[in-house]
């Protein structure tokens, strides 16, 4: 199953996506938005399920999807966590104004280093406390894409480096389309995605890097509940830095996509323009 929510009001507007990206319909019969069906999916899941399938056989109304219409599928949510590989530490990011995949990223100084990181990520459900990492991916309910831009060697007022990551200029966004795991295939690999990510800047070509081993996911649920229960559409990103020859400056284009053995989309791209703030 394939989802995406469109540009409307703070959360969205939950719409089911065909397989191929071009097609979508209406979730609002089943509910209207993302974070909704999270705090209802055991019982919302297979009614979506049900509309995806109504959708490929063409027995529901449907409109064109466009990857430019999407905001992020959770503009807002409860908890949002990086981490720059399984084994390092978990960060807790803002977790409201992530952007939607083709709206600009502004930053006030191009000077100060643009650097990009990109991964996966995944959306939970109700995770308990303290779960074992063989009990973790069990509450994995959506896959996607994930892309952090940040400016670095920024200092604060008084002149100090900022070391907070709550603090920091840095975007967050998310690929238009979050999929079910069954959706990826067997390229996933208990919390992990077998698949190169396709990172590129401007015009060059396509640099193909990995997105982590098998269980990253589990083990990073796993890390992030040892103390503390996870609500319903927690976010746990996985990013490495993208291969860059420099910094980015004003104008610079960063798309981020994964294909699937056979070279179609998974999950759109995101695609952003650097510009300045303002």
């Amino acid at each position: 199953m394939k989802l995406a929510s469109l540009l409307h009001g703070r959360d969205g507007r939950l719409v089911v996506v065909s397989r191929d990206l071009t097609r979508a319909t209406d979730a609002f019969p089943v509910v209207p938005t993302l974070q909704a069906a999270l705090d209802d999916w055991d019982r919302l899941a297979p009614r979506l399920a049900d509309l995806a399938v109504s959708l490929e056989h063409g027995s529901v109304p449907s409109f064109r999807f466009h990857e430019h219409d999407c905001a992020a599928p959770l503009p807002r949510t409860y908890r949002r966590l990086m981490a720059a590989g399984s084994d390092a530490a978990l960060m807790t990011m803002r977790s409201d104004a992530a952007l939607g995949p083709r709206e600009a990223v502004r930053a006030r100084d191009e000077n100060a280093g643009i650097l990009v990181e990109a991964g996966f990520a995944v959306v939970t459900g109700d995770v308990p406390a303290d779960v074992g990492q063989s009990q973790a991916s069990a509450h994995i309910r959506l896959v996607m894409l994930a892309c952090s831009v940040k400016v670095q060697n920024q200092v604060s007022s008084d002149g100090r480096d900022i070391a907070d990551p709550a603090d920091l200029e840095q975007s967050f966004s998310f690929s238009p389309v979050v999929v079910t795991p069954d959706e990826i295939g067997p390229a996933w690999r208990n919390g992990g995605i077998d698949l190169p990510l396709l990172r590129q800047i401007n015009q060059q070509s396509p640099h193909r890097g990995n997105t982590g081993g098998a269980g990253d996911a589990a083990k990073l649920i796993a890390k992030a509940a040892q103390r503390h229960a996870l609500g319903a559409g927690t976010i746990l990103a996985t990013i490495v830095p993208l291969a860059q020859d420099q910094p980015l400056r004003f104008g610079d284009t960063v798309r981020i996509e994964m294909k699937d053995a056979a070279g179609h989309t998974i999950f759109g791209a995101i695609e952003q323009e650097i510009l300045p703030a303002g």
